[in-house]
């Protein structure tokens, strides 16, 4: 472990090179804290960051290996210190009727979305209880408490990933170490631009929202990190739903008066 790792705020980072992953390793970085940054394919991250210097450590994890993920929880300890700080976020969505999703569609959403962040968990959990003020962040969805159609896989990982959260929140409270979830709405990232960039679908869909826009990456990012701070020091076991106020309700006049 080197020296200064424990005088170092460090922050791991799953699914990291873009999107709301990346946002977040940015959030971290303009912090201070040193983050490894995790995802399959890592020549984005270094790339976007290679002007940080030390303050980075991309590294390349495949999620849907558990070995690989066990090998990480004990090297990343040994080359970079015990993290403050986990952040799920990678996660995977298969978009078909419930009666064509297949075996392996079921078996890589729970991996990826679900067993991956517990295994994450139970590898370092032991060594974020050594460090004041941990904190397991965990990116869940909206999907968790309201479903869509076709997405059966990915609704049952991500509600499996929000009791993962409560869990947690129970078992290691006593010992320091908070848990809580983010459950994002629809966010304008790269792997919901084909429906943002339909005009119809967009126009359409902005009216469930009340606050008549989709959400930015950063937006995400900035309430992981609110949720991993010490000013969230007092809140643990939630899953914070960050939609514009959709799941709140509907304004039926909005839907049904299209020029609204």
């Amino acid at each position: 472990m080197i020296e200064n790792a424990m005088s170092e705020k460090i922050a791991i980072v799953t699914g990291a090179s873009g999107g709301i992953g990346l946002c977040t390793v940015r959030r971290f970085l303009q912090e201070g804290w040193k983050v490894v940054a995790l995802d399959r394919k890592i020549e984005n991250l270094r790339q976007e960051f290679a002007s940080s210097g030390e303050k980075i450590v991309p590294w390349e994890l495949d999620l849907d290996s558990l070995n690989a993920i066990e090998k990480f929880c004990t090297e990343v300890v040994e080359r970079v210190g015990a993290p403050r700080v986990l952040v799920n976020n990678a996660a995977v969505w298969y978009y078909a009727e419930s009666t064509a999703q297949s075996d392996e569609q079921w078996r890589h959403s729970l991996q990826v979305n679900v067993v991956a962040p517990a295994v994450l968990a139970r590898g370092l959990i032991p060594c974020m209880l050594t460090v004041p003020g941990a904190s397991i962040v965990n990116v869940a969805s909206r999907n968790a408490v309201s479903s869509s159609p076709c997405s059966s896989a990915y609704d049952a990982s991500k509600a499996a990933l929000a009791a993962l959260t409560r869990t947690l929140a129970v078992e290691f409270g006593p010992q320091g170490l908070r848990a809580n979830a983010v459950c994002p709405g629809v966010i304008d990232t790269p792997a919901n631009h084909t429906e943002i960039g339909d005009p119809e679908w967009s126009a359409n869909y902005k009216r469930l929202i009340p606050l008549d826009r989709f959400g930015r990456p950063d937006e995400i990012a900035n309430v992981i990190h609110f949720l991993a701070s010490d000013e969230a020091s007092f809140l643990t076991g939630q899953c914070l739903v960050v939609d514009g106020g959709q799941i709140s309700g509907q304004n039926y006049s909005r839907i049904f008066s299209p020029s609204s």
